[in-house]
């Protein structure tokens, strides 16, 4: 097992616990006898983080061109994954099995929760690419991104206007479903010219 795989199996177990997190919560959600007020909203972030956090296990993908030196990189490359996870726990919620829930609500409630995480896993992830590219080949675009998306994430953990969390999760979406079209190239070659 060479170094990367190593450092990829814990990430992607990392990972996996917060995808899994999200995906049970919708199947707690339409399986309980409760009377559940779905949020359209609420569906939209829940989609997010498990999109953001497939988006984010491959984009991993590009650290098996680089040199791994030093224990702590391996923290670098779990600590965002950590944080994702504490979002998709935060947002999903645990259903009553009686009575009435409404999912807007929870999520307004929880929103501190949620989005101070993610807001720590945008600055995480460049830390991370920091780590194991070095200054010289950080990516001032992506710096310039993952400042974005902590401040707006921010944003959110403070406000409750709706209107606000609809425009971000607008953004981010559009985001994170860019990278959907992202060649695999990109990733295979991102620091192998410095």
């Amino acid at each position: 097992m060479s170094r990367f795989e190593f450092m990829m199996m814990i990430a992607s177990v990392v990972v996996a616990i917060g995808m899994t997190e999200v995906a049970g919560g919708w199947g707690k959600m339409v399986r309980t006898p409760a009377r559940v007020n779905f949020d359209w909203l609420h569906l939209g972030w829940t989609i997010y983080i498990l999109l953001l956090a497939i988006q984010y296990w491959i984009g991993m993908w590009s650290y098996n061109q680089l040199e791994v030196t030093y224990v702590g990189q391996i923290y670098f490359l779990v600590i965002p994954t950590i944080f994702l996870v504490i979002a998709a726990y935060a947002i999903t919620p645990d259903v009553p099995l009686e009575g009435e829930f409404d999912t807007r609500a929870y999520y307004m409630a929880n929103r501190n929760g949620v989005f101070l995480p993610l807001a720590m896993f945008s600055l995480a992830a460049w830390f991370a690419d920091l780590a194991f590219a070095g200054l010289e080949r950080v990516e001032i675009g992506f710096m310039i991104m993952s400042l974005s998306v902590a401040a707006g994430m921010v944003a959110l953990a403070i406000t409750k206007r709706v209107a606000v969390h609809i425009g971000i999760l607008a953004l981010s979406m559009l985001i994170v479903i860019g990278g959907l079209f992202t060649e695999m190239s990109y990733h295979e070659a991102r620091w192998l010219t410095p």
